[in-house]
């Protein structure tokens, strides 16, 4: 990922339009496409945001910004330990260690349509969570595109 501009600000996570990769952009900016060189270019954020800076859709959902493979590694290493320990501490250390990042995290708003994901936005906690009837909807408007 690159990151472009930002002294704080908005940021976004997206794909690259012309070939997928993710660019991640502070509002307002552009920058080439780390792998194929295209322009990629935001607008700037608005004060309260309602809609995809990378798409323009208005349908989004706030989730927290947790990386869930490290919350599966973390666990994975807890259970690891407790093999290895005959203990069942690790396994619980494991899971507060995973709680307490979880609970630290902000939430992020992520874009039904294009999957980006924009961090420190005006707004992102007046989002609902996200809806799964919603997100079939989407995934199954573009499996039917050519």
């Amino acid at each position: 990922m690159t990151t472009n501009g930002g002294s704080g600000g908005v940021q976004v996570e997206f794909g690259c339009p012309a070939c997928g990769r993710a660019v991640e952009l502070a509002a307002g900016t552009k920058a080439p496409c780390p792998r194929c060189g295209a322009e990629a270019s935001l607008p700037p954020a608005p004060p309260h945001l309602e809609a995809c800076l990378a798409c323009g859709c208005k349908e989004l959902y706030r989730h927290r910004d947790f990386n869930q493979k490290l919350g599966l590694a973390l666990v994975a290493l807890g259970a690891l330990l407790w093999l290895v320990l005959h203990s069942f501490w690790p396994m619980v250390a494991a899971a507060a260690l995973d709680l307490v990042l979880y609970l630290a995290l902000p939430d992020v708003a992520i874009c039904y349509r294009c999957k980006a994901h924009h961090r420190g936005a005006a707004g992102i906690p007046d989002l609902p969570r996200f809806d799964l009837e919603r997100h079939e909807h989407y995934r199954f408007e573009k499996s039917k595109k050519p």
